[in-house]
Formats: structure tokens, sequence, C-alpha cells
């Protein structure tokens, strides 16, 4: 048995490593062009030149989201020569620390089968929703971090209630993170334990009470202290963290069972439906005995899945926090298949080899897209890919130039073509690229007819509006050109 534990450590050790050097290689590669990456390189970049204690973005306060991801980020663009690369490391460093959190986890719920350990890290390195979203900086792996760890501090809490303080600092480093997330879970976790009477007997303590207390204070510091000190309003946090995700623009706009839809048929080709089934496996499966952490760890699943699907969350994104946990609770259910007769452990093999292998091409295929800059269109509802985009490069190259030709008390004005071919992207492309140290907007061209904006002037278009500028602004000059894209000047008269 010890061998055999050790063998097992060795191969989900082997496997951690393995994805540590894949992810390294990849996430250098490509030019951030995604939106939610370029808000969160733009925010980092913009804290390092104006304040570390309120995000900015387009050099104006932005209570948006919270500082955690972005103050790590403020460390590696300040040291980092490839800014991709000082971006994207910190989702690289949060996804180990997630896969290590899930193989202690997967220890808690079954200390006496070693091997499910190695064969959920290799579920969840081969999930193309874990191992792409690591190479992306968006904030939705560290969240699957905070919720993983507050999980596992949560068995823990089983039989020495003091590991509660364990999941009161996850809930709050999770709220600095993104949102309160692990709030709802830790609150299902404890309606899960209330309906048993075994567990009910045992889960009220000083500790839970002390915990709860602590992660709600915690948690509302930092909204209070931009309250207070930065004239934030809490009904526009609320409007962001809830209205923007359910609110009247999304609630029903797409069709109920988006999400698992997705997940099963898109976002996890092959792997995403048998995640989804797994939970509804452990907890209807009355033959196998099942641990209680098992159960516990399925319902919460179940329950949070329900809730996203109720309230018709936007993206398949929003479930990342909880896919170590179904990625472990499949390896459970494939593990009690995989120790069954051999035409069922025949079986339950090939499916387990065919949900790695269609996951972890899925997963190089989106970071292929990624580096290449190429994306998926929509043409007559059938998936068309589309060549990589070579405005990409054109576009990095003007702002770089806008940011050389940024002066002191000159406005920036990019004008948005009417059709999106040639799209001088959004500002948050040039202010990064551009390393720009003053406001951008955005404006069409009926905006600027309307109100035409005071010189001095530093623009950009693309060509075929650049006539229709020179209308508005006669003393306009051409300051550079590169393929479908000009800057101009307008000075002063």
């Amino acid at each position: 048995m010890a061998n055999s534990r050790a063998h097992a450590i060795a191969l989900a050790g082997f496997l951690i490593i393995c994805f540590i050097i894949w992810l390294t290689i990849e996430i250098p590669k490509g030019i951030l062009t995604d939106t939610d990456e370029l808000l969160t390189a733009e925010r980092s970049r913009e804290m390092l030149l104006t304040t570390p204690w309120v995000v900015h973005f387009n050099f104006h306060r932005s209570f948006a989201k919270p500082p955690l991801q972005y103050w790590l980020t403020m460390l590696t663009l300040s040291r980092l020569e490839n800014r991709t690369l000082a971006v994207r490391i910190w989702p690289l460093l949060y996804a180990v620390l997630t896969a290590i959190t899930l193989a202690c986890l997967a220890r808690v719920i079954a200390p006496d089968q070693p091997w499910l350990v190695p064969l959920c890290m290799a579920i969840l390195v081969c999930c193309p929703m874990f191992s792409s979203e690591a190479g992306r900086a968006l904030l939705d792996i560290g969240l699957a971090f905070f919720a993983t760890l507050a999980i596992l501090f949560a068995q823990l809490a089983r039989k020495r209630p003091v590991w509660w303080i364990g999941v009161a600092i996850a809930c709050w480093l999770g709220s600095l993170q993104k949102i309160p997330l692990i709030f709802l879970l830790w609150l299902l976790i404890l309606l899960v334990r209330v309906s048993s009477p075994v567990e009910r007997r045992r889960l009220f303590s000083g500790w839970l009470m002390a915990s709860i207390m602590f992660a709600a204070a915690a948690s509302a510091a930092w909204p209070l202290l931009q309250w207070a000190k930065y004239g934030m309003l809490l009904k526009g946090v609320f409007h962001e963290q809830v209205v923007a995700l359910v609110g009247p623009e999304h609630l029903g706009a797409r069709p109920y069972f988006e999400i698992p839809l997705k997940l099963s048929t898109g976002a996890w080709i092959g792997g995403g439906l048998f995640a989804l089934i797994a939970p509804f496996v452990v907890v209807l499966w009355k033959k196998q005995n099942f641990s209680s952490a098992t159960k516990e760890l399925a319902i919460v699943c179940l329950a949070l899945t329900s809730l996203a699907v109720l309230f018709n969350f936007r993206s398949v994104r929003y479930v990342v926090p909880i896919i170590p946990s179904l990625c472990l609770l499949l390896a459970v259910v494939l593990h009690r298949f995989l120790e069954q007769r051999s035409a069922v452990r025949t079986a339950a093999a090939v499916l387990l080899a065919l949900i790695l292998i269609a996951g972890l091409t899925q997963a190089k295929v989106q970071f292929y897209l990624r580096q290449t800059n190429a994306s998926g269109k929509m043409v007559h509802g059938k998936l068309k890919l589309r060549v990589p985009e070579k405005n990409i490069a054109d576009g990095k190259r003007v702002a770089e130039e806008l940011g050389l030709l940024q002066r002191t008390g000159t406005k920036i004005v990019l004008i948005k073509p009417a059709q999106t071919e040639g799209d001088l992207r959004y500002d948050s492309f040039f202010l990064f690229h551009g390393n720009l140290r003053f406001p951008v907007a955005k404006l069409t061209l009926d905006e600027v007819r309307a109100a035409p904006w005071q010189p001095p002037l530093l623009g950009g278009c693309v060509n075929r509006d650049f006539q229709a500028v020179q209308e508005i602004y006669g003393n306009i000059q051409r300051q550079f050109a590169s393929a479908q894209f000009v800057l101009w000047r307008v000075d002063a008269k």
C-alpha cells in the first residue's frame, strides 16, 4: 500500500510538472487581444502609473473588479520584458496551486484510494476549460483556486473545526480576486451538513462563528475603504457584479441551459457531458458507498450549476470555479468503474482515454488559435475558422506609434469604423500596447461631426474614414500609416 501510494503521488507530481512546462512554453506566445485579458493588463499598468490603492482604467477610477490579481500583475509588469508573459504568469501559478489543492482534496475524501490523485490530475490537466483558461490573464482561474481551497479546508474542518479559519481566509481572498462566490459555496456546504443529523451535531462551534465574522469583516474592508476614501458608489458595485451578469440585458436574453449545453458540447468536447453527469451518479447511485464528503461535493456542484442555469448566466466561464471539483467527481466515478469486472473496466479505460485525448486536443487548438490571433466566426449557424487576423500585428504597430506621438495636453481620439473589417479594436488594446499615459476616447464619425473635439488632437482611424475626418478638421496632418490604419494630428490654431 505504501509503495502504491508513493507511485501514485509521483505520477501526480509528474503530471503537474508536465503541465507547468507546457503552459510555460505556450503563454508567452501571441499578442494580447482578448478584451478581458487586456482589461487585466491595462488596469494593472495604470495602477503602476497612478496608485495601487484604487483600480484605474482609461485613467479614471474603476470599481468594477477588486484588485488582488492586478496587484500581482503589477509586480511582474514592472520586471519582465515579455509583457504577455508578465500578465499571464499569475493564472499559471493559480492553476498549479489549484491542481495541488485538488490533489490534497482527493486524498482527504478518499484516503484509501491513492490512484484517484493522479487520475483527477490527468482529467484536470486535459480539461480545456481549465488548461486553456490557465493560459489567459483572466480572473476566473484565481477564483477556482480559492474555491477549491475553501472546499479542502471545509472537509478538514469535519475533524478539526479550526480549519474553518482557512475557509474564511479563502472567502476573503476570493472576494479580492473577483466576486464573493465562496460565501455562497460556504453556505451550500453548511446547508448540506445541517440537513444531516450526524453532521449537524458536530457542525456548530466557536471556530465556525468566529470564521464567519472574520470573513464578513475582511471581505467588507476593501469596498468600505473604496467607498470612504475614493467615492465608490455601493449601488454601482451591485450593478457591476449582479445586474451586469443577470440583469435585463442578459437574463432571458439567451436560452436557458446555455451553460450545461456549452459545457457538454463546446467548452469541453468529450468530457463536459460526463463531468455534468458525475455528480448525479455520486448522489443517486445507491449501490456504491460514496463517502459523505464526496456526496457533499457533488451536491454543492449541482446546486451551483443549477443556480447558474436558473439565473441564466451569460457565459460558461462562470462555472470555471467548480471545474476542478467536477473533474474530481468524474475521476471518482471512473475510478469506481475501473475497479469493476474486466468488461466494465475496459469500457471505463477506453472512455477515460477518449476524454483525455479529446480534451487535450481541444486545449491545444485553443492555444494555437490564441497565439495566431485567429477566431471563430459564425456563418449561417455554422462555425467557420478564419485565417489569422493580419490586422492584429498592424494594430499593435499603430498603437506603439501612437504611444511615441502622445504629448501632454493633446487629447487622443480613435474613430470607430462603421464596419468591423479593419477595426481599430478597443481602447484597452491601444492603451496597453501603446503604453499611453493619457485617456483615449473612441467615437463614431457621427459623434465627431455632431460635437467636434477641440484641438490639439491626436487621432487614429482607418483609411476610408480619413477623408471624412479631413472634412471636419481642415488643418489635419497625417503622421503615420500602416496597412489600412492612419494616425493623424490636429494642432491648435
